[in-house]
């Protein structure tokens, strides 16, 4: 079979995906109205009163929520939200600080460590997952639990470890509510996803057609906007993770600064890379500098693909920036013959710190 006639083929397809990646992706809409239902239902045992900063524990697939409340945030959070990757913790969580502590296993060591030292400083905790050492820690120390359902990969999880941030800042009173936002974000996934589904013909698939015009190059993802870097940041991680292929993100105007200078090297590395511009409103400077970096590079053949955001809120901006990447790169996954669910390399290296600590 030729290559790309395999995105033609359902059949072929799903036997490269025997945990049905493509099937969990397609699903996210009904997962963003079960992680509603869940967070709007779950008891709190913490008060607003006193909050002055948010900190997301969380590593790899669970730590996107964090990225994405940050995003959210950015605009409407009447504190600042940081989000923590590290078994370490930082100096200023204390008794004022709200923390949510991610891990879709609730086995993440270094999410389970420092949410330990979170609680011992005073802070309020708030656990997200979906059972492990994490579920049992809340239920010893009596702090606030969301339990999600188990059963997805933690990077196919994302509206179980996104939502549940929000809806808590929005009910403690530290977000506007987030109900709005969710209707429209539910919306736009299960309109989209019927044009990215795996039934669709490649012809009339973008998800399918940007796999294939990134099909042996070096995809780099550059987000328009600062608080939009969380979007390149879970394409790269998706190509990374779905794909097993490697993948490199940076934004605007940061990259300006730097990055585009990297574009007068030699063709011969110029061409290994396809370049793909997320967006959600091209205005003023901002628009000359895109418009620059679009002209240059093109000038050098490498091709450029430009996806825009949709929707009124920033929960809907960022999932329509993202959607297509999980789709993309489940496709480029078939692409190269790989299974889109399977992580080898990560597992073997869990098991590798295992071995080393018993």
């Amino acid at each position: 079979m030729v290559v790309m006639e395999i995105l033609n083929s359902v059949e072929e397809m799903r036997k490269l995906d025997p945990k049905d990646m493509i099937g969990a992706v397609y699903n996210l809409p009904e997962q963003i109205e079960s992680a509603m239902e869940i967070s709007y239902g779950s008891e709190l045992k913490i008060e607003k009163a006193d909050i002055n900063k948010v900190l997301v524990l969380g590593m790899g697939g669970s730590a996107i929520g964090g990225d994405v409340l940050k995003s959210v945030a950015f605009d409407d959070a009447k504190v600042p939200v940081l989000v923590n990757r590290d078994y370490s913790l930082p100096n200023f969580v204390d008794e004022n600080t709200l923390v949510f502590a991610v891990s879709y296993s609730g086995n993440t060591v270094e999410t389970l460590e420092s949410a330990k030292k979170s609680f011992e400083r005073g802070a309020k905790v708030v656990a997200i997952t979906s059972g492990g050492e994490l579920e049992k820690f809340a239920i010893e120390k009596g702090i606030t639990l969301i339990k999600i359902p188990k059963g997805l990969a933690p990077r196919a999880a994302i509206g179980y470890v996104t939502i549940p941030s929000l809806v808590v800042m929005d009910r403690l009173g530290l977000l506007p509510s987030q109900k709005e936002a969710l209707k429209e974000t539910i919306e736009y996934l299960k309109k989209a996803r019927e044009e990215f589904k795996i039934e669709n013909p490649l012809e009339k698939n973008m998800a399918k057609k940007l796999a294939s015009l990134v099909f042996g190059r070096i995809p780099l993802i550059y987000a328009v906007e600062e608080r939009w870097a969380v979007a390149g940041y879970r394409w790269k991680c998706q190509f990374n993770e779905n794909g097993k292929y490697p993948a490199f993100t940076h934004f605007f105007p940061e990259l300006n600064h730097n990055e585009i200078m990297s574009w007068e090297a030699d063709s011969k590395i110029i061409n290994s890379f396809a370049l793909i511009f997320l967006y959600t409103s091209l205005e003023g400077e901002m628009k000359i500098r895109v418009e620059f970096m679009k002209e240059k590079i093109e000038e050098r053949g490498v091709p450029v693909f430009l996806w825009k955001g949709e929707g009124n809120y920033p929960l809907t901006k960022f999932f329509s920036l993202t959607y297509l990447g999980d789709f993309t790169t489940v496709y480029m996954a078939y692409l190269t013959g790989k299974d889109p669910f399977a992580i080898g390399f990560i597992n073997e290296l869990k098991l590798r710190i295992g071995q080393s600590l018993s």
